[in-house]
């Protein structure tokens, strides 16, 4: 069994301390090998304008791992794999951004999920 707990005591936003737990959801995996690696090589190619800007992407890289992108209640998107959970909402933005570089090859250039795919992709 994985057990992770906070480094430090959560506190919410109107300073009421946060009870934290692990939930059956799903995750952003961050931290996958072949993800970061090719991460890091993108990132080698990329015009930071000034190394400390590039630095704290890598320390970025390096920090992230596991990220939970779901949550079962309020407002949000299903996720279309499973619909009893809601994209949380700043997962939203990363999520999306990523679906909308690969949605045209999903699609057929159609962004309401209406084109045949032109790889075959149900």
């Amino acid at each position: 069994m994985i057990y992770m707990e906070p480094e430090k005591q959560v506190m919410s936003r109107s300073a009421d301390e946060c009870v934290v737990a692990l939930c059956d959801q799903w995750y952003l995996d961050y931290g996958e090998e072949t993800w970061k690696k090719q991460t890091h090589e993108c990132l080698k190619n990329l015009e930071t304008f000034c190394e400390e800007t590039r630095r704290n992407f890598e320390a970025t890289l390096d920090w992230l791992q596991e990220h939970a992108c779901s949550r079962t209640y309020g407002l949000g998107t299903r996720l279309p794999w499973d619909e009893q959970w809601l994209i949380e909402s700043l997962s939203d933005s990363t999520i999306y951004m990523a679906f909308y570089t690969v949605a045209h090859l999903l699609q057929g250039g159609n962004l309401r999920g209406q084109g045949e795919s032109p790889m075959r992709i149900r």
